[in-house]
C-alpha cells in the first residue's frame, strides 16, 4: 500500500517532466539520500544516483504511474520501484537491498499471490523531488525502515523504447 501526501503523485510526475525540472536522457545522476535500518543493520547513501518517473506506464496491460529510486555504494546498495495502477487496484513496490552482505527483497508487484514480503511506502513530494518512506518485511523476515529521498526525478525510457 502507498499513502500518497499532498498532491497527486501523476501529476507531480507530468509537470516536472513538461518543465523540463526533470532530468532527460537515460542515464541522469541526481542527488539522492537514502536512510534506512535494515535487520537492525543502518544502510546509508548520500550522493548521485537514480530516481525516474513515468506518469504513464504499463505494468501487466493495465496504465500506472511508475516512480524509481536507487543508491549504491561499497556498504550495499537499496533500490526501490513504486507501482500505482490508474485503475485504483492498490499500490505495488519492489524493494531490493544489499547490506551487512546479505540480500533483502520485497515484491508486492504481480498477480496471483505472488508476494514476497510485504509493506508499505508513503511518497511526499517535495519541489522538483520528493521523499519515499517505506516500512516493510523482507520475504526473509528482517525489517526494514527509513527514507529514499530524491533531489529531483528524470524520465523514464520505456525498455525496447
Amino acid at each position: 500500500m502507498v499513502l500518497i501526501r499532498g498532491i497527486c503523485v501523476g501529476s507531480i510526475c507530468a509537470v516536472l517532466m513538461a518543465s523540463g525540472s526533470a532530468a532527460q536522457g537515460l542515464d541522469k545522476k541526481v542527488d539522492v539520500s537514502i536512510a534506512l535500518k535494515v535487520a537492525g543493520q543502518t544502510f546509508t547513501f548520500n550522493g548521485k544516483g537514480e530516481c525516474g518517473c513515468e506518469p504513464a506506464a504499463y505494468i501487466y496491460g493495465a496504465k500506472a504511474q511508475l516512480w524509481k529510486v536507487e543508491g549504491r555504494n561499497a556498504q550495499g546498495a537499496a533500490s526501490l520501484t513504486l507501482w500505482r495502477p490508474a485503475a485504483g487496484s492498490g499500490d505495488m513496490i519492489s524493494f531490493y537491498a544489499t547490506t551487512g552482505g546479505k540480500s533483502y527483497t520485497v515484491n508486492t508487484v504481480g498477480t496471483g499471490g505472488n508476494a514476497v514480503g510485504s509493506g508499505k511506502v508513503i511518497f511526499t513530494p517535495a519541489g522538483p523531488g520528493g521523499t519515499f518512506t517505506i516500512d516493510a518485511t523482507a520475504a526473509n523476515g528482517g525489517r526494514i525502515t527509513g527514507s529514499l529521498k530524491c533531489g529531483a526525478f528524470t524520465a523514464i525510457v520505456a525498455e525496447g523504447g
